[in-house]
C-alpha cells in the first residue's frame, strides 16, 4: 500500500500558494517513521520542515531540491508495510 506525501498549507497568514523545497533529509530507500522529518520547504515568510504522515520505505521522491511546488501538490511516495 503506498502513502502520499503532500505538501500540506503551512498556516493562514501566508498570502502564497506554493513553496520552495530547500532540501531532503531522507533519501530514497530509506525506512521512515510516521514523523520523522522528511524534507525542509520555504515559503515568502517562513522555513517549514514537512514530517512522514505514515511509515514505511520512501520510495519516490517527485519533487528535487530546488524545485517550486504548489501546496496540495505530491512530493514524494511511501510504500507502507502490508
Amino acid at each position: 500500500m503506498q502513502k502520499e506525501v503532500i505538501i500540506p498549507r503551512l498556516g493562514s497568514s501566508d498570502d502564497s500558494d506554493e513553496v520552495r523545497i530547500l532540501r531532503w533529509l531522507k533519501d530514497p530507500g530509506a525506512q521512515v517513521k510516521k514523523g520523522d522529518g522528511l524534507l525542509e520547504v520555504e515559503t515568502d515568510k517562513v522555513n517549514v520542515e514537512i514530517e512522514a504522515p505514515d511509515e514505511g520505505l520512501l520510495r519516490e521522491i517527485k519533487a528535487q531540491a530546488g524545485d517550486t511546488v504548489k501546496f496540495g501538490a505530491v512530493v514524494a511516495i511511501i510504500e507502507k508495510d502490508r
